[in-house]
């Protein structure tokens, strides 16, 4: 007796839409790329310029990535805001609440984030974000990365706070994220545990 097993893929259009700002910066040409898919699920921002293509996965105003070429995060972030205070001049930039997986704690007048992303062709890493629970108008704001998830940052993207001392707040919050079974340890890698 043998049996045949018949296998069939279902293709899912994914719809999107895009739309895009170009500006000018020190004489040199950028474009901002702001791609959402129907029904506003998945949404980001790509900064475009002559030499690279940076990407923002959460529209949270902090680039996560450079994907192709040579430019520093912090040169391409600085470069990002003019864009975008450019475009809130205009009246043409529209604030999401971003939807990633969050873990959030609040600790000595900070609040404490680390933010879990997936690239679609990649390792998942971590953003660490520290920021000024006091101050309302403009908190400070410090943003590090951790590229491959691994519970070393590896880079700062903003702020003026040292990576050894970010380091040492993100190592606590992991410890303490973990105990709350709201940190997962996978693959050697320490990721928000989905909702």
């Amino acid at each position: 007796m043998s049996s045949l097993l018949l296998c069939a893929c279902a293709r899912e259009e994914l719809r999107v839409k895009a739309s895009q700002y170009r500006f000018k910066l020190d004489g040199e040409n950028y474009r901002l790329r702001s791609i959402t898919s129907e029904g506003e699920s998945k949404f980001y921002n790509e900064l475009i310029g002559a030499e690279f293509m940076a990407v923002d996965f959460d529209q949270d105003r902090i680039l996560d990535c450079i994907l192709l070429g040579e430019a520093s995060l912090e040169e391409a972030q600085a470069i990002y805001e003019y864009g975008l205070n450019e475009l809130s001049k205009e009246n043409k930039l529209q604030l999401r609440m971003p939807t990633a997986k969050r873990y959030q704690h609040e600790s000595n007048d900070l609040r404490l984030e680390i933010i879990s992303f997936q690239r679609t062709n990649g390792q998942p890493f971590n953003e660490f974000k520290i920021t000024g629970a006091r101050q309302m108008v403009t908190p400070l704001l410090n943003v590090f990365v951790d590229r491959n998830a691994d519970g070393t940052l590896d880079e700062v993207l903003k702020g003026a706070m040292a990576l050894e001392k970010a380091q040492a707040q993100y190592a606590e919050m992991i410890e303490a994220g973990l105990q709350r079974q709201a940190l997962i340890r996978t693959n050697g890698m320490i990721l928000v545990k989905e909702p």
